[in-house]
């Protein structure tokens, strides 16, 4: 493929179809499929400079080809994920003051919870804690900071969050809290403006 362009129109050509065929097979939005290929042709345009020859033309294109249409296929299920959750929140009603209140105060009431559960954890777990979700640290900054292992930075971060739902799981039956690590972030974050108590 060094430049000449009569030949890659044919080459083109010749493996359109059998490449839609493959792609319609796989994946059955013929918008992506169709995109891909015209994709995937650019991308060896542009590179045939830089390409080694293949020695099965047909089985190079049709392998690079799937890469393409997966990998494309994959952004595109997340790109449609995201436009419904966004739409879904979207339509979703703005709570009324009351609402607004009896969250706040739940979510008040959660991070008093969680403060509770963090005070009570080993010196060092609580210290790596702060660290991590209070503070922001990186791992990497934590290792410099306290002078420990990576390993053993992860592990207590680990050992005390798993401490932590172990014992935060029977207040969430009882308290009806939907409680997660987003939520543990969320608490962590309010904890900024609020002070560690």
């Amino acid at each position: 493929m060094e430049g000449d362009q009569d030949m890659f129109l044919a080459l083109y050509r010749k493996y359109y179809h059998s490449l839609l065929f493959i792609g319609l097979k796989e994946i059955k939005d013929a918008h992506l499929v169709k995109d891909a290929i015209q994709q995937q042709f650019l991308y060896l345009w542009e590179k045939r400079s830089s390409i080694q020859p293949a020695k099965n033309v047909k089985a190079y294109l049709v392998s690079s080809f799937l890469r393409k249409l997966t990998a494309d296929w994959k952004r595109a299920e997340k790109t449609d994920n995201l436009q419904v959750a966004w739409n879904n929140m979207v339509e979703m009603p703005l709570p009324t003051p009351e609402e607004s209140l009896i969250w706040k105060d739940e979510q008040q009431q959660l991070c008093r919870l969680l403060m509770d559960h963090v005070n009570a954890l080993p010196a060092r777990q609580k210290e790596l804690i702060i660290l991590r979700f209070y503070e922001g640290l990186s791992y990497e900054e934590i290792v410099q900071r306290t002078n420990l292992t990576h390993r053993t930075v992860y592990n207590k971060i680990h050992e005390a969050l798993k401490k932590l739902k172990l014992e935060l799981e029977p207040e969430k039956e009882k308290e009806r809290f939907s409680f997660g690590f987003g939520m543990f972030l969320l608490c962590a974050t309010l904890l900024v403006f609020y002070g560690w108590q």
